[in-house]
Parts: C-alpha cells; structure tokens; sequence
C-alpha cells in the first residue's frame, strides 16, 4: 500500500513537472514570435512590402522548425492555424494588399495567443 502511493506521488510530481515545462516552452515560445511579429507590423503599416515579406518568411521559417515539437502537446489544428496565418501574410505582403495583410497579421497575433492559451496549466485542460 505504502509502495503504491510512493510510486503514485511520483508520477503525479513527474506529470506535473512535464507539463509544466511545455507550459512554459509555449508561453516563452508565444512571446518571442509576437516580438518578432511587431516589426512585420510597422513596415505593413510604413508600406515597406519588401521588409513586411523578408520579416515573415523568417518567422515562418523558424515556425516551420519548432512547430514539430509544439505538436508533441498542442493539437495540430491549432499549429496549423497559425501556419496558415504565416502563409496569408505572406502572401499579402508579397501582393501588396495592405488590408488582406491586416487581416492575417490578427489570425497570427491571435492564433500565437490561443497556443499559450490551449496549454495553460488549468483544470480544465488537465482534465
């Protein structure tokens, strides 16, 4: 009995400590990408495509690397989300259509967002 509950506790701090970790892999992984998306943001804003589209197939690029492991914890619908941001901004700023441009720098504010949000350390996703 005694030996049960040791390994139980165990588990429970092992579990505990890995989400944890990924909890805040994500959150620190979400704040550097909306840095590095504010940038994007003033160059849409001062007309500067070249700049606007260099900025975001950097982030893109770096997306791409680290999107693999983010899935290991965070479903797939939800990195693809913010892949398809990425592409639509993209794409944007390579037509030179601000408002499309607009529009997809939100869906990737906003899908960044929702990926701390979907591995917060609260009851509801743990159960």
């Amino acid at each position: 009995m005694r030996r049960s509950l040791i390994v139980s506790v165990t588990i429970l701090l092992l579990v505990a400590a890995v989400c944890g970790t990924c909890e805040w892999y994500n959150g620190a992984s979400v704040r550097r990408y909306r840095l590095a998306l504010m940038p994007v943001e003033a160059a849409l804003d001062g007309g500067q495509w070249e700049e606007a589209l260099r900025l975001t197939q950097q982030i893109s690029i770096q997306w791409e690397r680290e999107a693999g492991f983010i899935q290991l914890w965070i479903n797939h619908a939800d990195t693809d989300a913010v892949t398809h941001a990425l592409r639509g901004l993209e794409i944007s700023a390579r037509n030179a259509d601000f408002l499309s441009a607009m529009l997809f720098y939100g869906d990737c504010v906003e899908n960044f967002d929702h990926l701390h949000h979907r591995d917060a350390f609260t009851l509801k996703n743990i159960l």
